[in-house]
């Protein structure tokens, strides 16, 4: 199931070819699976360099995993928000909610690879899309058949760019999928060759929508290949599971203008629709502030007992329980 996409056919494909897409392979994870286990298998479009760094850290990539039982969640229409993902039964802060083999994981970032400027390679921002379009589309025919059409069915609902939506849409709607679905893996991660940006699209969890107080965060497994999402705070059974798709500790008017491209014009979350919005932000903005310490933990140990409540407050007000100052407060 290994290859190498060999032409792009557009701007001085050859020099794009020697430059980056020589780097990559495609390759479903684990290979040679039948296409009756596609719910078990990921497409990875990456690096060699970076498989290889896999294993020797964690030994035969894929390892084994236990997937939930199929009575944790389930996708369903929501009243705004098109499909989103609902408890199927009570979870506890800590639990996991969603453990699953992605659709996809892919270097999104072929345009900052240095070799292009050290080739004279011309690029721009449309350029660029259009390549990383290219090497989706290309993706689809590694896909086993059962991911190729989930994937397809995933929401193209994003804006990149005025230009860019009217010139290249319809050509890559793949590259929509991805900008809409993907979630950016550790800053962390061993996932880290030329490129530093792998996105993971997962299957049931890129249903999940975005809340500015969310219930649950993700991670992703480099050991399992598995995208999983775990509960910051209690969920009741037929409650809506909800991730973040921006940076949280802002104030409302900033996440509104991250939240545009994903059409989100206004969010109207609990946390943008409180009544007491003014009070939100200066909330958000302590936490952030403290957040920010990078002697967090030492100031932590010196706060009294009645500024630690303050700040344990402002957290769970604000539906921020993910956050690494929650429970310190807490303890």
């Amino acid at each position: 199931m290994e290859g190498k996409l060999r032409s792009v056919g557009i701007h001085q494909a050859s020099g794009w070819v020697e430059a980056v897409l020589d780097k990559l392979v495609f390759t479903n994870i684990p290979p040679g699976m039948p296409s009756d286990t596609a719910d078990n298998t990921v497409l990875y479009v990456g690096e060699q360099i970076v498989l290889d760094k896999l294993r020797r850290k964690h030994g035969e990539i894929p390892q084994k995993y236990t997937p939930l039982s199929g009575d944790q969640v389930v996708i369903q229409p929501t009243s705004s928000m098109g499909l989103g993902v609902f408890a199927k039964r009570n979870f506890e802060p800590g639990d996991l909610v969603v453990c699953e083999r992605p659709l996809l994981v892919i270097a999104a970032d072929i345009y900052s690879d240095p070799s292009l400027a050290a080739r004279g390679l011309n690029t721009n921002y449309l350029i660029n899309l259009r390549q990383l379009g290219t090497i989706l589309k290309s993706a689809n025919s590694h896909f086993l058949r059962a991911n190729r059409d989930a994937f397809a069915d995933l929401s193209k609902d994003y804006a990149l760019d005025p230009v860019a939506d009217i010139l290249i849409k319809d050509h890559f709607p793949e590259l929509y999928i991805l900008s809409c679905n993907g979630f950016k893996t550790r800053n962390d991660s061993q996932m880290f060759g030329v490129y530093k940006d792998y996105r993971v699209v997962p299957r049931v969890a890129s249903r999940i929508n975005h809340s500015c107080s969310p219930n649950a965060i993700y991670y992703f497994d480099e050991a399992t290949f598995t995208f999983n999402v775990v509960a910051t705070r209690k969920i009741e059974a037929s409650s809506e599971i909800s991730l973040m798709y921006c940076a949280l500790e802002v104030p409302r008017v900033h996440r509104h203008d991250s939240l545009r491209c994903y059409n989100i014009d206004p969010c109207r979350c609990v946390a943008c629709e409180t009544s007491d919005k003014e009070g939100s932000d200066r909330r958000r903005k302590m936490i952030k502030d403290i957040q920010s310490d990078t002697a967090l933990v030492e100031r932590l140990a010196d706060l009294s007992l009645a500024e630690l409540l303050r700040i344990q407050q402002a957290v769970e007000e604000e539906g921020l329980h993910y956050l690494a100052v929650y429970p310190w407060c807490c303890n």
